[in-house]
């Protein structure tokens, strides 16, 4: 595996890959997220009590008037909230380092404060009380982006006072519904949502520096917030209640989930990077036995479209990325790459500088969202639709990445199979795309879905065939055993195109080995279990030896030669000659 220590090597490449960069530099640019100016210094807010959501939403209003002033041009220093993980330290200094900012050193947030009051970037508080417990500190949010004003608790007030800030909004007893909004949206960007729970102090920065609306809860005024909302934003955080019931209604507006309610330090690693793109490592297309008949099986992990587990638990996680059994094994996993690369190029580019050996890597739909439900309620779906795929093909370029995934609410509906063949005319270059459904995620059972592509290509959908899911008893899903049972009777069941399979694999269920070696779905007394790449290793183990374990890469351009071979051939001779150039 490559240690952090070696990451910048791969940073560095030569003059041919920056020809190609230059190739795709325009339509790159384009992206959902708004924009974050460029500070010419950073200085870093020490919490006492990270925990205390009134001292975040403190740090996290004057970060998010730090960054509006920057936009705004009337400041020139960001500020970045120290965190306890370690992963941010690395970003940290990456981000230092490409924009060439100078640190101002470190302070308490009372201290930011009063400097920035002075500066004249906080023109004072804006009250609520954390008691609550609602969208009232929501409501808060969203005048200290629009008032200039700090976040203040009613704990807090007599401090804030001491410095002399004015109160400019008392959000105590507001009930945010459809009047209040209605008096406040004219005031706000609608290229942005921001989904908080009221608990928690993360992304109000971002939402404050782009005067967003900010919002938690499924009902009736989160479907007027996301109809006022342009198609194709990006919708912040994480809502409230079982997941497909707040994804569908963003899916329905054309707006992209980003699964990102614990993301932290969003404005500054938003400023975007003019350098060189971060590229991942892909298949090299001519070690690959083409005359192999061996059935072939792919793992695929799920969950990477999630950005706060992308920039917090991930890339050094023993679970994942850093895997021991990385080096042995072709796994591959989904990202969000295409979001990290407007939204965070300095997370893109550690991830992709640290890709262990022999994994690849699926974007997962540039958002979380359901392609057969997207802009459902819009006029001209297709043209959005398109203009989406168009973005996240500029992306894919960029990085390198040949397989992209979807998440459909039903993977063999006529509107899902619609939205495949526009992203099959739209991405270029690719090996193909995978399919899971919500519940099961392998709703598709394997099936196949052809879809055209540019120059008459067929360009495969694969669904998922199995699940790794503990404790779920139901066909072609459970543990590493039953998995792998089911992977072994598929295997000798035909031939074509029935010889190729994935599993998802369920990032966050664990297993366990009892006594005799066997794998359970609950952990031994005394073990919290094991999960992510571990489990799939452990299904390998499992497997009959004809069958070959290959990246979801290699498997579907199998696919694709086992169907038109000619065609393939040509494509595969195309891209290992500009591969290897």
């Amino acid at each position: 595996m490559k240690t952090f220590g070696t990451i910048r090597k791969k940073l560095v490449y030569g003059a041919g890959f920056l020809l190609l960069w230059i190739s795709y530099a325009s339509p790159a640019q384009e992206s959902w997220w708004p924009e974050q100016k460029c500070p010419r210094y950073i200085i870093r807010c020490a919490l006492s009590d990270p925990a205390d959501v009134r001292e975040m939403n403190l740090a996290q209003s004057v970060s998010g008037l730090a960054a509006q002033a920057l936009n705004a041009g009337t400041g020139n220093e960001g500020v970045w909230i120290e965190t306890r993980l370690p992963d941010y330290r690395l970003y940290y200094k990456a981000l230092l380092k490409r924009t060439r900012a100078v640190e101002s050193g470190e302070t308490d947030v009372w201290s930011l404060v009063r400097r920035y009051s002075e500066k004249g970037i906080v023109k004072g508080y804006v009250l609520y009380d954390s008691r609550r417990n609602d969208n009232s500190v929501n409501a808060a949010t969203v005048q200290a982006g629009i008032r200039q004003g700090v976040l203040v608790d009613v704990s807090q007030e007599k401090r804030a006072r001491s410095l002399g800030l004015a109160k400019l909004y008392d959000a105590c007893a507001v009930k945010l519904d459809r009047e209040w909004f209605g008096q406040t949206r004219a005031k706000l960007d609608n290229r942005l949502i921001v989904l908080a729970n009221p608990a928690a102090g993360n992304n109000r920065d971002y939402a404050i520096a782009h005067k967003a609306m900010v919002y938690y809860g499924v009902d009736s005024l989160l479907d007027t917030i996301l109809e006022w909302a342009a198609p194709l934003s990006p919708v912040v955080g994480w809502n409230s209640g079982p997941e497909f019931e707040h994804i569908a209604p963003c899916s329905q507006w054309g707006l992209i989930n980003t699964a990102s309610d614990w993301c932290m330090n969003l404005p500054l690693l938003l400023v975007p990077d003019n350098a060189v793109p971060a590229r991942f490592e892909s298949l090299n297309l001519r070690n690959i036995d083409w005359n192999d008949p061996a059935p072939c099986h792919a793992f695929v992990m799920s969950d990477g479209d999630n950005m706060q587990w992308t920039f917090g638990g991930f890339i050094r996680s023993a679970d994942y990325w850093a895997n021991r059994y990385n080096s042995r094994l072709p796994m591959s996993f989904t990202s969000c790459a295409v979001n990290l690369s407007m939204a965070a190029p300095d997370v893109l580019h550690i991830l992709a500088a640290s890709q262990p050996p022999h994994t690849s890597v699926v974007e997962y739909g540039g958002g979380y969202y359901y392609p057969d439900l997207f802009a459902s309620k819009r006029a001209g779906r297709d043209a959005l639709l398109r203009r989406f795929a168009r973005i996240v093909n500029a992306h894919l370029q960029k990085t390198g990445i040949r397989v992209f995934g979807f998440i459909c609410r039903d993977v063999n509906s006529e509107a899902a199979r619609h939205a495949y063949r526009i992203f099959a005319e739209e991405l270029e270059n690719i090996a193909g795309m995978i399919a899971v459904q919500y519940v099961p995620y392998n709703g598709g059972n394997g099936k196949v879905f052809w879809a055209p592509g540019k120059n008459g290509r067929q360009i495969p959908v694969l669904s998922a065939k199995t699940q790794l899911w503990a404790s779920l008893d139901i066909p072609g899903s459970g543990n590493p055993q039953r998995v792998a049972a089911c992977i072994n009777d598929a295997a000798g069941k035909g031939g074509g195109e029935s010889r190729f399979g994935w599993t998802i694999v369920h990032a966050w269920l664990r297993f366990g080995l009892d006594a005799g070696g066997n794998v359970v779905d609950v952990a031994p007394k005394g073990s919290v279990g094991v999960r992510g790449v571990t489990p799939v290793w452990w299904c390998r183990e499992r497997l009959d030896t004809v069958i070959r374990v290959v990246s979801v890469e290699e498997l579907l351009w199998r696919l694709r030669m086992e169907r038109d071979k000619p065609a393939t051939e040509r494509v595969v001779k195309s891209l290992s000659q500009r591969d290897n150039k």
